[in-house]
């Protein structure tokens, strides 16, 4: 029997971006541009557009012409990798203990400054007890030790439940650009700002560091964390 070929997971930003192409293909007949893509998401530069679509292109979702406009070939849409992420968290279930559930993991995340994100095509067993819903769910792994204060230490894995909002003291994963990391989150005035306008604060649990503080369309919250292991 032939084995269908799993497809490499995605960023909750890089199947964001899918999406977006996939539905301008549907409502207008004709892919984006890289300044369309910047204004929807925020991004600061072309750079990062061109970031995430190479990532797609290199995961195989999309088709970059080179020399031509406009013209982002869809080779499988954001619908694909859920169909198959189901699929594949099936057969994974199947082979792992039954008090494991995979999850895709995603790579590290900083618990320091930020560092780029890797995404890998890999899935690691947690235990079931940590996710309801094994899609809505992904591993990282820490890298530094921004938060040792809240038990959080480097080489720790982090189970990370996928949504975009966020409230005051959450702990989150959060994207800045095209990097990441986790803090406690706080939607707040900068008191070290003149202006009166709230921003993003990304906490430490380290009494070394210091806060971190963006403006609210940098940071793209990519999930909640909600459970911690360590593998020996």
């Amino acid at each position: 029997m032939c084995m269908k070929k799993s497809l490499p997971p995605l960023s909750t930003k890089e199947r964001s971006v899918l999406e977006f192409i996939e539905n301008e293909l549907v409502s207008k007949g004709l892919s984006p541009s890289y300044q369309e893509i910047c204004d929807h998401f925020g991004f600061a530069s072309f750079n990062s557009v061109q970031n995430y679509l190479k990532q797609l292109s290199s995961k195989g979702y999309v088709e970059l012409p080179q020399n031509q406009k406009r013209a982002i070939h869809i080779l499988h849409s954001a619908k694909d990798f859920s169909k198959n992420l189901e699929e594949r968290l099936n057969i994974d279930s199947d082979k792992s203990d039954s008090n494991t559930t995979a999850i895709p993991f995603m790579g590290r995340v900083a618990a320091g400054q930020p560092i780029e994100r890797l995404a890998e095509n890999e899935f690691i067993n947690v235990p079931s007890e940590y996710v309801k819903s094994p899609g809505n769910y992904f591993a990282l792994k820490v890298e530094g030790d921004s938060m040792i204060d809240e038990g959080i230490l480097d080489g720790d894995y982090l189970v990370v439940l996928s949504q975009k909002a966020a409230k005051d003291g959450d702990l989150v994963v959060a994207s800045i650009e095209d990097e990441s990391t986790v803090k406690r989150f706080f939607h707040k005035k900068n008191p070290q700002s003149d202006t009166n306008e709230k921003q993003i604060e990304l906490r430490p649990a380290n009494t070394k560091l210091k806060s971190m503080w963006y403006h609210p369309q940098m940071v793209d919250v990519k999930g909640l964390v909600k459970a911690l292991f360590r593998k020996y």
